[in-house]
């Protein structure tokens, strides 16, 4: 069974809003393998099956229109890595659940979540996000939730930007 938590969160101009996080299988096995093939051995068509794991978690049964986005790794990361792995993630099931992906968010902390304790995760990332238009629903993106503080981050940015409803969704999750 997947993790699945819901939680309101209040915007800037007061208003509530739901955040859902969802993390579909444990970080181990298969999907360990192709999270960290993509990651570190630069295996790219592990995107595609990775992106089949979310792609279920992305439909939308409410008025709100959707667009897909994803929590941005950072500069450091995407240069050592030659891609933003959550990017790649991202754009295929946007391909696989028809849904638009936009760049939204932007990552102003510097610091990576790799190897760190709890509280210095939940102490990083920041992000900014574009304005949003009203009613969106917007889907995030990452690899793998293990605090949940990269998608509290990026969910928070997105909120503050107008979102009306948010949902996160990883292939993988550690918690």
């Amino acid at each position: 069974m997947e993790l699945h938590r819901t939680e309101l969160m209040m915007s800037s101009r007061g208003q509530l809003v739901s955040v859902v996080t969802i993390g579909v299988r444990p970080h181990e096995g298969e999907t360990r393998d192709l999270v960290l093939g993509l990651k570190y051995a630069r295996e790219r068509r592990y995107a595609r099956q990775l992106a089949g794991i979310v792609t279920p978690y992305l439909s939308d049964t409410s008025d709100h229109r959707c667009v897909l986005t994803w929590a941005p790794t950072t500069s450091a990361h995407r240069l050592d890595r030659g891609m933003d792995h959550a990017e790649v993630i991202a754009r295929h099931a946007g391909a696989l659940a028809h849904i638009p992906v936009r760049s939204l968010l932007r990552r102003i902390s510097k610091e990576s979540q790799t190897g760190k304790g709890r509280s210095e995760r939940l102490a990083y990332p920041e992000f900014i996000s574009r304005p949003l238009r009203k009613d969106l629903h917007v889907f995030v993106i990452d690899d793998v939730v293990t605090t949940g503080a990269t998608f509290r981050a990026a969910a928070t940015a997105l909120v503050n930007a107008g979102a009306q409803l948010v949902t996160c969704v990883a292939p993988s999750r550690t918690v």
